[in-house]
């Protein structure tokens, strides 16, 4: 992954080269098959991820057991963000719509990152 990609998503859009090379660093990528679930509504959450390829959707299940659709998310797009600084359950369930790869920055590895950086 590149500064480009990584700077798609709004949250790391003004990083300087520097802070956004030490994120990199910090960041593991995974990969899901069409129709595989990341994680699903109430699973415990810490991570932020961003697509590198592929589409995701995010749904939610209704009181009548039908999913509502929230969104599809595609390159540069980021989800998750809030289990950043508030590790909790999550609220949607995540599914590849398509053949996906993604980065992923967990809570405790954004802690250290921001260590040193105030700025950001």
């Amino acid at each position: 992954m590149n500064h480009d990609v990584l700077r798609q998503a709004p949250l790391f859009s003004a990083l300087d080269d520097e802070a956004a090379t030490a994120l990199l660093g910090n960041l593991a990528e995974s990969t899901l098959s069409r129709g595989e679930v990341l994680f699903r509504e109430g699973d415990v959450g810490d991570k932020l991820y961003v697509v590198l390829d592929g589409k995701v959707k995010l749904g939610r299940t209704s009181s009548d057991g039908r999913e509502n659709l929230l969104a599809v998310l595609g390159p540069g797009q980021m989800f998750g963000e809030l289990s950043l600084f508030d590790p909790g359950p999550r609220s949607a369930t995540v599914t590849a719509v398509t053949d996906s790869r993604f980065a992923s920055l967990s809570h405790e590895d954004l802690l250290r990152w921001l260590e040193g950086r105030p700025m950001v």
